[in-house]
Formats: C-alpha cells, sequence, structure tokens
C-alpha cells in the first residue's frame, strides 16, 4: 500500500510545472493575441479601464464629448510601451473631425526632466525611424502642438500607416527638449485591424 507522503511527492511535482504567474487573461484583451500579457500592472491603464477595445497592441476608441472644440475623434493608441517599459509616451492614429493624424507625444516630465521634443528653427521635430529593424531612415515632422506632439497628417499620415500595417515594430529617434536623446520602441502587433476603423472614418 503507496503511503500518503508517496502519493503527494508526484502530485506536488505536476503543480510545480505549472507557471506561478498564469491567470487568465481579462475579458477585453485581444484573444487573437495570446501572446500579449495585459495582466500585469499597468494593464487597466492599457485598456483605458476596459472602456476602449484592445486589437494586439492598440486601444480603439470612440469619443469626441471630452472636447469641447471635437465633435468626432477616432483613435487607435499603441500601448506597447507603457506595458512593457511603463512608459506613457503616446503613439497613435486619429480621425479627428474627418481628418487624419498619426502622433507621437512626449510623456510629461512631472518635474523630472523635460516634457516637450526639441523643435528646429523651423518649427519641425526631427525625428530617425526604422521598421522591423531596417534602414534608417531620417525626416522631420511637423510640430502639431508647442513641441509635445509631432506627427503626419492625411495622405502623409495615411501613407506610413499603410507601412506600418504590415510591420511588427517601429523604432523612433528623437531628442527631448534638453537634448538628451529618446529611443522609442514600439511593437506594432493588431495596427492593421485598429487603423482599420480610424482610415474608414477618415475616408480612406
Amino acid at each position: 500500500m503507496l503511503s500518503k507522503r508517496a502519493f503527494l511527492l508526484p502530485l506536488a511535482c505536476l503543480i510545480s510545472l505549472v507557471p506561478l504567474g498564469a491567470k487568465a487573461a481579462p475579458e477585453w484583451a485581444d484573444p487573437d493575441h495570446p501572446e500579449i500579457d495585459y495582466g500585469g500592472t499597468y494593464g487597466m491603464l492599457v485598456s483605458e479601464n476596459g472602456f476602449k477595445e484592445m486589437m494586439g497592441w492598440w486601444a480603439y476608441g470612440e469619443s469626441g464629448a471630452a472636447y469641447s472644440n471635437i465633435e468626432s475623434l477616432k483613435s487607435a493608441a499603441n500601448k506597447s510601451m507603457l506595458m512593457r517599459e511603463h512608459d506613457h509616451i503616446r503613439f497613435e492614429a486619429e480621425c479627428v473631425d474627418g481628418k487624419l493624424a498619426l502622433v507621437v507625444t512626449h510623456a510629461p516630465g512631472m518635474g523630472k526632466g523635460p516634457d516637450a521634443f526639441a523643435v528646429t528653427d523651423s518649427g519641425d521635430i526631427e525625428v530617425v525611424y526604422s521598421v522591423d529593424g531596417g534602414e534608417a531612415h531620417k525626416t522631420t515632422w511637423p510640430d502639431l502642438f508647442e513641441g509635445t506632439s509631432a506627427g503626419l497628417r492625411q495622405d502623409e499620415a495615411y501613407r506610413f500607416m499603410k507601412v506600418l500595417e504590415k510591420a511588427d515594430d517601429l523604432v523612433l529617434s528623437m531628442h527631448s527638449s534638453d537634448g538628451s536623446p529618446m529611443e522609442l520602441n514600439f511593437a506594432l502587433a493588431g495596427a492593421e485591424e485598429a487603423f482599420a476603423p480610424v482610415l474608414e472614418a477618415c475616408g480612406y
């Protein structure tokens, strides 16, 4: 007759094979991307407390009521840096009252550093970008709001979004207003699905 100790030992071994951190994905997670862990400390921030639909690394939502000067706002906001690096830099595709934009916004410094990008004398923001580890492209994006946001609009935004739809990752190299370098790494899974309603709302 087997002792109780002999029975419990293999059972304990089986239990030890189960990952301690494993848990069910939240109901708002994208089931098409089970490789993404939305359950960390910043999980609910990623989903805007559950009010936005997740498409891969992107939180999609519709709004406008929160802004007195905007009637319609559709946004696909990339949350990969928040989840992986706890960095609040925002990168999003927007259709604002029928106008398309692809925007990167500097995280607030909150008294610990700059809260804007370096702006050139011509009023632009220098950007070096690479897609999927490929060639680095040096360009400038318009300053959209007092150095805190840089981006592309309308057809330029559309063309870049179509490139990102088929890509896995994007790296943006920029500078803060104090001259310090910034390397921003965005995972792009879900981009094509998340961009679709934004592009449709803007007639693309």
